[in-house]
């Protein structure tokens, strides 16, 4: 039985003289305006293909053949290759392929086939069964993106590599002719998500993005004669406990394979740790998050320590996001507050992705410098949802490791473009401890006036009245997820159906969560602890 099948479509496809062309409309599960054509010269050795997406009217360049084929010949061993996608919930899913099969399925032109369902899985159970009961029928397609080629961190020799993914599906328009144009719907991929936005805030805008990650975990050992030391926040000697020569080797082994490191070091919190990505383009930063959170998990594993990403209290991790903004056609100064508002104006539907577990809550409590409890920003100000750190640079300190970080950055720049094109102005002002004096629940508290620390929950309501600040965040996943399917912009810009479906799944996700445990018990933790 074939495990693969030719490229297919949906819907359009090029006509021989370059004009689009309508040819049919079949339904499928999630439909998007997202359609991708390749053309094809199916040959041995140049592997020279040219995959192009359509999505309002826009091309999209997939490439990365060239870099493919490289990549096999700079290393002879290669024997595996694992094919990667992330699906609603986080999970890192893979299909790992000879070398032989993959070569085999490129040079006819193919994608590797899997069924409808591997975006949706929870665990191995099928949540959309009841509601989807045509779902074992049809094909969903890998897309491998080979710009994405690297060897598989850790490894001793040059015998796997890894590929990321887009998630399409789709129907054959032609087949049988290696040289006639092809097409591959993506209808509802998050990684795919990112690339259009990326790709409009160029050609509309004139923008560019970069983006970096601090993971927070927390790490206990669990082997023989364990060493202990006073963990200290930036304590060396809790760093040189045990840490020191496994965070060490995970530097390394992302080195190896192109994710940049900048530092790391103990975290506030016990037995916590914090590791700094260095800023990338989007879609490469988000690849490269996953790959270094995966990679020192294996490590801490190979080394007897237990890593956890949870949100919850002790440990209240975090996953800050650093993102700026750059413009080919002004001054940054000229558009940064236009996209900061934007953003703001859809912060409490970005928690529905950055937040999306009842324990990332226990981050937007007041004074534990994590997200705060009110929308707003402020220069340097650690105590709230957006920390604004240079001209066009901010931490968005909402997400934490359950994040869908694809569609959360998808929609921060979906958020900030729109209102750098309606001009959209900031109501709310810069919350840079300007209060040197203030009550909460009725006690005096001071701030120093220039260090940035004022947290907007223990001002009093005139105050934040003053600031512009009335909103708070929400406070459970449910009223994330109502918020987001009530944005009408991140509805349209993202997807109707996509975003339908992410909530449904996350919401049957949190049901299993419940599941296993009320909030707070060791029951429950283990669960998460073994997901996140």
């Amino acid at each position: 039985m074939r495990d693969f099948a030719p490229m297919v479509g949906q819907v359009f496809a090029f006509h021989k003289h370059g004009k689009l062309q309508e040819l049919f409309h079949t339904p499928i599960w999630i439909p998007w305006s997202c359609v991708h054509c390749v053309h094809a010269q199916s040959h041995s050795t140049s592997l020279a293909v040219q995959e192009t997406v359509l999505s309002m009217g826009r091309p999209l360049i997939v490439g990365g053949y060239e870099k493919y084929a490289a990549f096999i010949n700079d290393h002879r061993e290669l024997q595996l290759v694992h094919l990667q996608w992330i699906d609603y919930t986080s999970t890192v899913r893979v299909r790992t392929l000879t070398l032989k099969h993959l070569d085999s399925l490129i040079k006819a032109s193919a994608n590797l086939a899997l069924c409808r369902h591997y975006l949706c899985l929870i665990d191995i159970g099928l949540p959309l069964v009841d509601r989807d009961p045509g779902r074992p029928a049809g094909q969903c397609f890998l897309l491998p993106d080979f710009n994405t080629i690297h060897l598989y961190p850790g490894t001793t020799n040059d015998e796997q590599a890894v590929v990321f993914c887009y998630f399409g599906s789709g129907i054959p328009l032609q087949a049988g002719d290696p040289g006639s144009p092809i097409t591959l719907a993506g209808p509802f991929c998050p990684r795919r998500a990112l690339l259009q936005a990326i790709q409009q805030g160029h050609d509309d805008l004139g923008l560019s993005f970069r983006v970096g990650f601090e993971l927070e975990f927390s790490a206990v050992q669990t082997g023989p004669n364990p060493k202990h030391e006073v963990h200290a926040s930036s304590g060396l000697r809790a760093i040189e406990s045990f840490m020191l020569p496994i965070l060490s080797a995970v530097v390394q082994r992302l080195d190896a394979v192109g994710v940049p490191i900048e530092q790391f070091h103990c975290e506030g919190s016990e037995n916590a740790y914090e590791l700094v990505t260095g800023h990338l383009p989007p879609l490469q930063a988000v690849d490269a998050l996953i790959t270094a959170k995966e990679t020192t998990r294996r490590t801490c594993r190979e080394n007897d320590v237990r890593l956890t990403f949870n949100p919850a209290p002790p440990e209240i991790n975090g996953l800050h996001t650093n993102l700026s903004v750059e413009s080919r056609n002004q001054p940054v100064e000229e558009v940064e507050e236009h996209f900061l508002a934007g953003v703001i104006e859809h912060v409490e539907a970005l928690c529905a992705f950055a937040m999306p577990r009842p324990e990332s809550y226990a981050r937007t409590v007041a004074g534990q410098w994590c997200a705060g409890r009110y929308v707003s920003w402020g220069t340097e100000n650690r105590e709230g949802p957006i920390r604004k750190r240079a001209p066009g640079l901010w931490e968005m300190r909402l997400p934490d490791a359950s994040a869908q970080m694809y569609l959360f950055v998808t929609g921060v720049l979906i958020a900030g473009m729109d209102g750098i094109r309606r001009k959209t102005k900031l109501t709310i002002r810069d919350c840079q401890g300007e209060f040197e004096h203030f009550s909460y629940q009725g006690c005096e508290r001071a701030v120093d006036a220039d260090a940035g620390e004022v947290d907007v929950a223990m001002l009093t309501d005139q105050e934040r009245a003053e600031l512009g600040v009335t909103r708070e965040l929400p406070r459970t996943p449910d009223e994330a997820f109502r918020a987001l399917l009530e944005d009408e912009l991140l509805m349209g810009g993202i997807g109707k159906d996509l975003l339908r479906t992410y909530v449904t799944i996350q919401e049957l996700y949190n049901e299993k969560l419940a599941e296993a445990g009320p909030e707070g018990s060791p029951e429950r933790k283990a669960w998460l602890t073994a997901r996140i």
